[in-house]
């Protein structure tokens, strides 16, 4: 039986943030599988003394979303971050829309 990849691991490298629509946070890429990739969470212990600490978590490529590359070419030039919508994506010079310039009044006679 022939392991696939799944068509959203294409792209993903060791050390690129993705973003896991389920969790509602951002992590580091930390290992790379087939169907899903390794990062670490950081999380706050309640015992005394309170301290953070790295746990690794298992997230489905399904459920994630590259944010190191642009959402619509998958280019790592030029990026730039698009907050419009709630989630930050990346957005590469190419494929974004040109900046709207307000255009000059007009007087009338």
């Amino acid at each position: 039986m022939k392991i696939r990849s799944h068509p959203r691991m294409t792209g993903i490298l060791i050390g690129d943030e993705v973003y896991s629509h389920p969790h509602k946070i951002f992590a580091r890429v930390a290992d790379i599988f087939p169907a899903a990739v390794c990062v670490k969470v950081g999380m706050l212990s309640i015992e005394e003394p309170m301290e953070i600490t790295m746990a690794p978590q298992l997230w489905r490529a399904e459920d994630i979303e590259n944010l190191s590359v642009c959402r619509y070419c998958g280019s790592r030039e030029h990026i730039r971050t698009v907050t419009g919508t709630g989630i930050p994506f990346r957005v590469c010079a190419v494929c974004s829309p040109p900046s709207e310039e307000p255009t000059p009044a007009r007087s009338v006679a």
